[in-house]
């Protein structure tokens, strides 16, 4: 995929694991992870000062929720691609998010494929 090397990334998630899984997925496909985030506060903090062109977020987190990590992020920084990882299939969840503005989603359980998938498709949609 054209420029996806020089494509940043953060993750923000509370589970290890599944950072872990999206960084070796990142990685493998040549995305640069910039940072990774266990918590909604450092994950606005962090993606304020690296300003990454991708950021995958996690609905249900301690302190801050996914949704409302969302809503800082594109407030300040509107043009970055927000992806939903999460296991939450609620209507209102995803109605919530996409009104504030979300690029795309990652299911969980996922495998690269879908996490492709889902990214690529964010990124066309953006025009980048």
């Amino acid at each position: 995929m054209a420029g996806q090397k020089t494509m940043s990334v953060l993750i923000v998630d509370d589970n290890d694991m599944t950072r872990e899984v999206l960084r070796v997925i990142l990685r493998h496909e040549g995305y640069i992870v910039v940072g990774e985030a266990t918590d909604g506060d450092s994950g606005v903090e962090m993606a304020l000062r690296l300003q990454p062109n991708i950021i995958l977020l996690d609905v249900v987190m301690p302190t801050v929720s996914g949704l409302d990590v969302l809503k800082k992020i594109k407030e300040a920084l509107p043009k970055t691609i927000i992806l939903m990882v999460t296991s939450n299939k609620d209507r209102d969840t995803f109605t919530a998010a996409l009104q504030n503005g979300v690029s795309g989603y990652i299911i969980k359980p996922f495998n690269a494929g879908t996490v492709m998938d889902a990214l690529q498709l964010a990124i066309a949609k953006a025009g980048k």
